[in-house]
């Protein structure tokens, strides 16, 4: 059984999903942020959580795990080996996002640190049984170098974290978050999530979608080309601050909250970065 919560991101409705995975002790994926986590724990009263999946380690996925797991001591944080260490010292995480969204920072709140004895750097492919199911990492950089996606074997459910957008999210551009999206790792990654099969998609953000998923993951793969190609038009005569105007003047956007408006001003930046690295 999967059964999604509503963190409740940045005091939104159906923005950021934490999922609880099996009877029994039950695995939990995603943390959410650090403001989210008392309305995770008040969710999961009554649960034995014995694994925290983390995706990635930014704060709206990973930034509640030190609350989870000081609530739930029998609990093992697992992430990317690459993120181990931010876990257990979030002080980079902090400055990561001040930098990133200095406006946004306030809604996310300040992440407790996981004691390292509580964390666990998992290896493509690693397989952990947890409530009478079986769910398998697979490490999927592109979005972020330390992501990762998990399959659940019995449900066939893809746990996409940023890997494959959004779903059902004013803010319907690519995921390219700063520092650096990958575009060609991304576009690997999904490739190889595809050769899953999966029956449906366990978005972050947000929900779970039942149908279509092998070509929601192509349409996120074309919608990466394209989003790309704009940026780069854009970039051979306008400054980051026109085309961020350009874009959020839209009329697609033109109705957005300031939370959504920051959010698609941070993927904006994301991907003017991304470009000019591929440049250097």
């Amino acid at each position: 059984m999967i059964r999604c919560l509503d963190a409740q991101q940045f005091g939104v409705p159906s923005r950021g999903a934490a999922y609880v995975v099996g009877e029994g002790p039950v695995g939990l994926v995603e943390a959410g942020t650090p403001l989210a986590a008392e309305k995770l724990l008040n969710a999961l009263d009554g649960f034995d959580v014995r694994f925290v999946f983390v995706t990635h380690i930014h704060l709206d996925h990973a930034g509640g795990a030190g609350a989870i797991a000081q609530a739930h001591p029998e609990a093992i944080v697992v992430v990317h080996p690459r993120g181990v260490r931010h876990l257990a010292d979030p002080s980079r995480l902090i400055e990561g996002v001040r930098a990133a969204s200095p406006d946004l920072y306030p809604l996310y709140g300040d992440p407790l640190p996981v004691a390292p004895d509580r964390l666990h750097e998992v290896e493509d492919g690693e397989e952990f049984h947890v409530g009478g199911g079986c769910i398998r990492a697979i490490h999927a950089p592109g979005h972020a170098p330390h992501h990762v996606c998990f399959f659940e074997s019995t449900t066939q459910t893809l746990f996409t974290g940023d890997a494959a957008g959004n779903q059902g999210i004013p803010v319907d551009v690519p995921l390219t978050v700063p520092p650096r999206f990958d575009i060609e790792q991304s576009i690997r990654t999904l490739r190889r999530l595809r050769e899953l099969a999966p029956k449906q998609l366990a978005y972050t953000h947000f929900g779970i979608a039942t149908d279509n998923a092998l070509n929601r993951l192509s349409d996120y793969e074309r919608q990466i080309g394209d989003w790309f190609e704009r940026i780069r038009d854009q970039m051979r005569a306008h400054s980051l601050r026109e085309i961020e105007s350009e874009i959020l003047s839209a009329p697609a956007y033109a109705s957005l909250d300031p939370i959504d408006r920051d959010a698609l001003a941070m993927c904006i930046r994301g991907a003017v970065l991304s470009v000019q690295a591929e440049e250097i």
